[in-house]
């Protein structure tokens, strides 16, 4: 009976041990908007974030993982590892990709459309006593006329990642410290479950972010 018993039980760890992982799919919110290829291309992106927190949050389940990012963005203590050590080709990928221009743009292109931003940092140039000190840096932002912001506000119904995301459109280039600290004292634990909470997460504060310190 011993080895009967004992039999049973490695089979049940086996089965167990071989079980697929269940597939990360959170992007097929976008499926009106966006191309198989390039949810498959999201998705990946999620893969490779959940894996990155895996390795800064190693004790806690996945939500919570989420939770803990964003508050330590919140906290401006995001960890240094997190936010550069995403695998190079994968951004190299994901920028030459036709996901990357439905998602980011840079600032100046959309907030000084009528050529404003280069007059301004001209000026500020000759107004500067050293012309070396003055050195305006442009960064990706999410696009407020983009199809992924969009899409997302006319298809997510979480009432708190709504007020995010119609901030993220109305106003645009705001610290990621304080949307990430606003939209977590928004949500609960189980909101960290949410597909949809969770591609946000990834690609509006980590990989943003991650796009701005490699720039």
């Amino acid at each position: 009976m011993k080895k009967i018993a004992t039999l049973i039980l490695i089979t049940i760890v086996s089965i167990s041990c071989n079980k697929p992982q269940n597939k990360i799919d959170y992007a097929t919110i976008l499926k009106s908007c966006f191309s198989n290829t390039e949810i498959e291309i999201l998705n990946e992106a999620c893969v490779v974030f959940e894996a990155q927190l895996s390795e800064s949050y190693p004790n806690d389940a996945m939500g919570i993982k989420y939770k803990q990012f964003l508050n330590d963005i919140g906290t401006s203590n995001a960890s240094s590892t997190l936010t550069k050590n995403t695998p190079k080709p994968f951004l190299t990928k994901l920028k030459n990709s036709s996901v990357f221009d439905k998602i980011w743009i840079k600032y100046s292109e959309t907030y000084y459309e009528d050529g404003s931003f280069e007059t301004q940092e001209q000026t500020n140039l000759n107004n500067s006593k050293n012309k070396n000190e003055y050195n305006p840096k442009d960064f990706y932002i999410t696009n407020p006329k983009g199809a992924y912001l969009e899409c997302l506000i006319k298809n997510q119904e979480n009432k708190y990642v709504n007020e995010y995301l119609m901030t993220l459109r109305d106003i645009g280039a705001i610290n990621p410290t304080i949307l990430a600290k606003g939209l977590a004292n928004s949500m609960k634990d189980n909101d960290y479950n949410d597909k949809t909470v969770r591609l946000i997460i990834a690609m509006n504060l980590f990989y943003e972010l991650e796009l701005n310190i490699t720039e």
